[in-house]
């Protein structure tokens, strides 16, 4: 038993969960207003004790069943898991049978349709809330009959004076609710649309749109920060260069859209052969950049080796010769403490070199 109240916790694992007994917590806090003001008119003679008590036994009765259903996940089951249409009405029909014991101190008791109904404004359309303002009217109907049949002698007049406004009051309350309502999913809405758009935003900062990998931009700024971790473990960098073979007689023969869809296929296949930490993007045109750090020379050129084998391997349909190409690969290891331009330099050299050999080749500076 200790064990159990030991691993209790107030909210819930689930963050939706914790949420929703928040805001659940929210409107038990307004609720201990109602029993504020039953204490109040209590003392002030208005109502007799055993009124009140029984009123605040019954909130915190009502509070510990909503928070019961909450945490076994019984409100999972309902279309409305947080249970606000469900609580509103709980509070609506308990204040209503407090109305009904209040004597004098009913029509100042009914302020609190409002304050029940206010506590559904940000969670609920117009149509609920005229539901609900309805309950409301219905329920303090019946206790003013109720209360007339008891007391014949009650003061007529003033509870349909206190009918009446509110009968122009609740509704106007739901009407006017569901249009707060309606602004609230609007600016939702806005805030979901404007955080697609910054995300795709930042996505076109460091993407290239063609083929999906990372940009020029983003490559500078990786590779300055890939030197700045290399000279601070003392650790090797290297990058690998990679062109295209022939790539300007593909445009030429087969059309710019081969071109495209053939870097948009090379994009694809290089990244099988990197690892998790190695970064890959497009330089511009048909020149692409491997960032390998934690590699010195050899690793370096077995990396560019395999992603040589695999395009060379590969089938390009958009190359009608048989659907194959090639590419020149230059790598190049950082020493310090050169700019990494000095580095991206060899990588060009080495991949210059490359072209010169014959294409199809790995060259190591």
């Amino acid at each position: 038993m200790a064990e159990i109240v030991s691993r209790f916790t107030f909210f819930p694992a689930d963050e939706r969960q914790s949420l929703r007994i928040g805001r659940f917590l929210m409107a038990a806090g307004t609720s201990l207003l109602a029993c504020v003001a039953l204490v109040l008119c209590a003392f002030l003679g208005l109502l007799p004790w055993r009124v009140a008590v029984e009123g605040t036994a019954g909130v915190v009765t009502l509070m510990l069943g909503f928070y019961a259903l909450f945490r076994s996940g019984l409100n999972l089951r309902f279309a409305d898991p947080s249970l606000t249409t469900e609580q509103v009405a709980a509070a609506i029909l308990f204040l209503a049978y407090i109305s009904y014991h209040a004597g004098p101190a009913r029509e100042a008791l009914t302020l609190f349709y409002l304050v029940a109904m206010l506590f559904g404004v940000l969670r609920l359309n117009a149509a609920r809330l005229m539901v609900l303002a309805l309950l409301a009217l219905g329920a303090h109907g019946v206790v003013l009959q109720l209360s007339y049949a008891r007391d014949p002698g009650m003061d007529v007049r003033a509870a349909l004076t206190g009918f009446a406004v509110l009968m122009v009051v609740l509704p106007w309350f739901a009407v006017m609710g569901g249009y707060v309502n309606r602004l609230r999913v609007r600016l939702g809405e806005s805030h979901h649309e404007l955080r697609q758009a910054l995300e795709r935003i930042e996505q076109i900062a460091v993407r290239d749109e063609l083929t999906g990998i990372y940009n020029r931009r983003y490559l500078v700024e990786a590779l300055d920060r890939e030197r700045s971790r290399a000279e601070r473990l003392a650790a090797p960098l290297s990058l690998c260069l990679v062109d295209v073979d022939h790539f300007k007689s593909i445009n030429d023969r087969f059309g710019h859209a081969a071109g495209d869809a053939v870097l948009r296929r090379l994009a694809q296949l290089v990244p099988a052969e990197l690892r998790g930490i190695d970064l890959f993007g497009r330089l511009g045109g048909e020149e692409f950049l491997v960032i390998v750090p934690g590699t010195g020379r050899e690793g370096a050129a077995a990396c560019a080796e395999r992603v040589r084998q695999r395009v060379a391997a590969s089938v390009f349909p958009e190359v009608a010769d048989g659907g194959r190409l090639t590419v020149s690969i230059g790598v190049a290891t950082y020493a310090a403490p050169e700019p990494v331009d000095a580095t991206l330099a060899r990588a060009d050299a080495a991949l210059y070199q490359a072209k010169a050999a014959g294409r199809d080749k790995v060259v190591v500076l």
